[in-house]
């Protein structure tokens, strides 16, 4: 599933949060209206020249293509090409492309990427009069404004439960394919004594932080110091199959029915450890290949929001074969947007939604639109996983969409699955070999009806 963002929304919401000041003195379009009566002249149409025709977003890839230095010496050109060069994203895709994790990070991207260069000096930031833009200042309104007036972390309308067997939990939650909180399972675990930043600094690995490999020593300074709107998110899969590591968690006997464990090492990428700083997270995405997940806070606090399936969450528009989502530029502008209008939307179609605490543990069952936002700095586990519950469902998207299938590399997965079932687990297979003859007959009708249709010509 390809994530592609939307265009800013634009309107009279922006407006409204103009009191929060920007660094450079930007303000939201409709503040021009204002600004013009008291004698303040717009300056960006004068200070862009030819280049104002471009709409701002395609204004900024052409700054990333054209590469730091040119975007140094054009922003001593005039004061919208200031603004527009200084904008801290385009430093950090630009200390990103040239130096990948190989950074220390300095108070914000652009004296990061100056001080990889000897001649040093930190940047103060030059108020500027006049500039208008609904894209930057939304940017810098997401970074501002209060996480608790941003996603409501006191609505809670979860499940939370403890001390329940096996039999209860699939009987309530996993055959229903429904969402709940777990309490009294991460606290039995080493991890959750023992992993903290602290003890990450100590660790050797190089993680993954999106497209960037970095140490832990780096990233933790970015994430003790960013201030983004969609700052980067460490989630990496490597460092847990490490057998230090390893042993510090155990499977929750809950989730310990693991049917992709028939693939051995074959298997899709499935596990991984996360990291963030306040207000990282995941914009709104279905799980990969049809999966059951579970996600363990060991450090910090998360709010997610949670759609059944078939129920698309307002402002995501996914394509028809759900290959593609478009969805706003971040998480915070999701929740800017939107997350007031859905607080008096009927009780049937609001979301569930929650604060995942430290030391629990919240199972996400598959097919459900979710997204996750970090209210402080944490540490998570979460696995993907395939169980009695939705095997039909894992099964049926592996051979119907194999083009979306993710984290596999070893051909085809429905053939490999099923191979893998059929060895390993041969009662199991038993009790959905139907869809296979079912794919078969349907392949079967359909080169039919290619045939039929030969025949007309």
């Amino acid at each position: 599933m390809t994530v592609i963002p939307q265009k800013r929304k634009k309107g009279a919401s922006v407006l409204k949060q103009s009191t929060y000041d920007h660094p450079f003195g930007i303000k939201p379009m409709g503040n021009s209206y204002f600004d013009s009566s008291n004698g303040i002249k717009e300056c960006k149409s004068h200070g862009l020249s030819v280049f104002n025709v471009l709409p701002e977003q395609q204004l900024l890839e052409l700054l990333i293509y054209l590469g730091p230095e040119a975007a140094a010496k054009l922003a001593q050109t005039s004061r919208a090409f200031y603004v527009y060069c200084y904008h801290d994203d385009l430093w950090r895709q630009f200390t990103i492309k040239r130096f990948n994790g190989d950074f220390e990070f300095i108070i914000n991207w652009r004296n990061t990427f100056k001080s990889k260069y000897q001649k040093y000096i930190q940047d103060s930031p030059i108020k500027i009069q006049g500039f208008y833009s609904d894209l930057l200042y939304t940017a810098w309104r997401c970074v501002s404004v209060p996480l608790k007036d941003l996603c409501g972390v006191e609505n809670d309308n979860i499940d939370r439960r403890s001390n329940m067997t096996l039999e209860a939990f699939i009987q309530e939650y996993m055959i229903p394919n429904k969402p709940v909180i777990l309490t009294d399972v991460v606290q039995n675990w080493p991890a959750y004594k023992k992993w903290n930043f602290e003890y990450l600094l100590g660790t050797d690995f190089k993680f993954r932080a999106e497209a960037v490999d970095i140490t832990f020593a780096n990233y933790y300074k970015y994430m003790t110091q960013c201030k983004e709107e969609a700052p980067l998110y460490l989630f990496d899969k490597k460092c847990t199959f490490d057998e230090k590591m390893r042993n510090d968690f155990q499977i929750p006997d809950y989730f310990n029915q693991d049917l992709f464990s028939v693939l051995k090492e074959k298997r899709p990428d499935y596990r991984w450890l996360i990291v963030g700083p306040e207000r990282s997270g995941s914009t709104f995405h279905i799980d990969p290949n049809s999966t059951n997940a579970w996600n363990a806070v060991i450090k910090g606090s998360k709010k997610w929001i949670l759609y059944p399936p078939n129920h698309i969450p307002p402002g995501v528009y996914p394509s028809r074969d759900g290959s593609e989502v478009t969805s706003p530029v971040s998480l915070a502008e999701w929740f800017l947007n939107y997350y007031q209008d859905i607080q008096d939307d009927p009780i049937e179609q609001r979301p569930v939604e929650a604060v995942c605490k430290e030391g629990e543990i919240l199972f996400v069952p598959n097919k459900w639109w979710h997204c996750v936002m970090n209210l402080e700095p944490g540490i998570a586990l979460t696995q993907n996983f395939v169980g009695m519950e939705n095997l039909e469902s894992v099964l049926n998207f592996c051979k119907k969409k194999p083009e979306q299938v993710s984290g596999f590399c070893h051909g085809d997965l429905y053939e490999e699955f099923k191979k893998g079932l059929q060895q390993d687990m041969p009662q199991v297979w038993d009790k959905v070999k139907h869809l296979d003859q079912a794919s078969a007959k349907e392949t079967w009708n359909n080169l039919c009806m290619e045939k039929s249709f030969s025949f007309s010509f």
